[in-house]
């Protein structure tokens, strides 16, 4: 079932004294399966910011529909079991961290008796258990993101939508976070957050939207993205002789040395490698190892090659 349908979304914005036309996001359309994590990537000032807050309701969209739950994204009815994180977060400084989960936890409806449990397991969540004291002004900017991961797990959400949730954290908090995604997930948690750091769409995300723009680029699994970079398989192999070399460089195939004064053999992706591990074992070479190899996510996203030129697809992740 789709949790999160959004449907060919617009937003223009009119700027200056003229009212010029800006088109910040343009016919945008993606939805999110139940249970899934999904990564959404694009450079800064792609449109992240906009369409979250499209889906959030904070913004309307000049054209195209949202509907959360099954209810349009304006209705407060469609925000029921949904988690909205912002980017930047915003504390009263001189309430203690305790303070600060108490009152966030009263503005979601958490009765009165439950506040207590609620603070324990959402603090240590983020571990910040033994800092109930402490004055947010005192939290570190990596402190005050777990702080505002907290109050976003108050009330058990179904669905979470953060907006750069790892924005500016050290590498400790960030593998913390990424946890703490894993862990959701296995709950049977929704989640979609956006990034521009890629290596928490592998570490962590099954799908990706990809956005650039402010249009749609990419929508789809993590593992059909990476196979649209595949650039072939890797043998490893101790050494080769002169003329299975040459042979193999005839094929199409690339033979160096590794560092480790190894041979490392690519068989570029349209080939079988099957085939040529069968070559090998005929002369008597086995493979140290095998693995794919793929062009970077950056490059693949982001390189001269613009590799996902009209990929977007149907507007589904699944």
């Amino acid at each position: 079932m789709d949790i999160l349908n959004v449907d060919k979304i617009t937003k223009i914005y009119r700027r200056g004294f003229k009212g010029t036309r800006v088109t910040a996001v343009q016919d945008v359309a993606f939805s999110l399966t139940e249970n899934h994590i999904t990564g959404f990537v694009g450079p800064n000032g792609a449109g992240k910011t906009t369409t979250i807050k499209m889906i959030m309701g904070l913004v309307r969209p000049t054209a195209g529909r949202v509907t959360m739950m099954g209810k349009p994204a304006e209705s407060t009815a469609s925000r029921a079991g949904v988690s909205y994180v912002s980017e930047q977060p915003y504390f009263y400084k001189h309430l203690t961290v305790g303070e600060t989960i108490d009152f966030s936890a009263r503005l979601v409806g958490i009765k009165r008796a439950a506040v207590d449990s609620e603070r324990k397991r959402v603090l240590e969540a983020v571990e910040l258990t033994g800092r109930e004291k402490a004055k947010v002004r005192s939290l570190s900017k990596g402190q005050q993101q777990r702080l505002n991961m907290a109050s976003g797990l108050l009330g058990d959400p179904k669905l979470l939508i953060l907006d750069e949730p790892m924005s500016g954290l050290d590498p400790p908090s960030r593998r913390l976070f990424r946890s703490l995604f894993k862990k959701l997930g296995d709950e049977g948690k929704t989640i979609f957050f956006s990034t521009h750091v890629l290596e928490d769409i592998e570490a962590v995300c099954r799908d990706v939207v990809v956005l650039d723009g402010g249009k749609l680029r990419f929508t789809g699994s993590v593992a059909s993205l990476l196979e649209k970079g595949a650039l072939g398989t890797e043998l490893v192999v101790s050494s080769l002789p002169d003329n299975l070399t040459a042979d193999l460089r005839a094929d199409g195939l690339e033979v160096s040395r590794s560092p480790g004064d190894e041979t490392l053999i690519l068989i570029p992706a349209p080939k079988n490698p099957a085939a040529y591990q069968r070559k090998l074992y005929e002369q008597g070479i086995f493979c140290l190892s095998i693995q794919k190899r793929t062009m970077p996510l950056e490059s693949l996203l982001y390189g001269a090659n613009d590799g996902l030129a009209n990929t977007a697809g149907d507007g589904g992740v699944s």
